[in-house]
C-alpha cells in the first residue's frame, strides 16, 4: 500500500500548478494544434447542455488536470515530475508578482501625471 503524506505546501503548489497548466492550455500558442486536434478526435467529450467541448471549459479542464497532477505527483516517485511542478509554481508565482507591481507602478505613474 502506498503511503501518502499531504503537506500543506504540497497542495498549495500543485493548486498553483494545475492553474499554470490550465492557463497553458488555454493561451499558449503552441499547445494550440495539440488543443484543436484533440477537441475534434474527441467528440464525445462536447456538451450539449454548455454547448462546449469539455477541452474548452476551464473548469472541466482543471478537474482533469488537478486529478492526473494528483496522482503524479503523490504515487508516482519520479524527482522529474516535482521539478516540473516546482518550475511551473515559479512561472506562474512570477507571473503574479509581476502583474501586482506593474498594477502598483500604474498606479504611481498616473498619480504623477494627475499632479502635473
Amino acid at each position: 500500500m502506498v503511503e501518502m503524506t499531504w503537506n500543506t505546501m504540497d497542495v498549495i503548489m500543485l493548486a498553483i500548478f494545475c492553474e499554470a497548466i490550465v492557463e497553458l492550455w488555454r493561451k499558449a500558442a503552441p499547445l494550440q494544434p495539440l488543443r484543436r486536434w484533440l477537441v475534434r478526435i474527441t467528440p464525445f467529450l462536447y456538451s450539449e447542455e454548455q454547448t462546449v467541448h469539455m477541452l474548452d471549459c476551464p473548469s472541466c479542464t482543471a478537474t482533469h488536470v488537478a486529478f492526473a497532477c494528483g496522482i503524479l505527483y503523490f504515487f508516482v516517485d519520479i524527482v522529474f515530475v516535482k521539478w516540473i511542478v516546482i518550475a511551473l509554481v515559479i512561472l506562474r508565482l512570477s507571473n503574479w508578482f509581476h502583474l501586482i507591481f506593474s498594477t502598483i507602478r500604474d498606479i504611481q505613474i498616473d498619480r504623477r501625471i494627475r499632479r502635473k
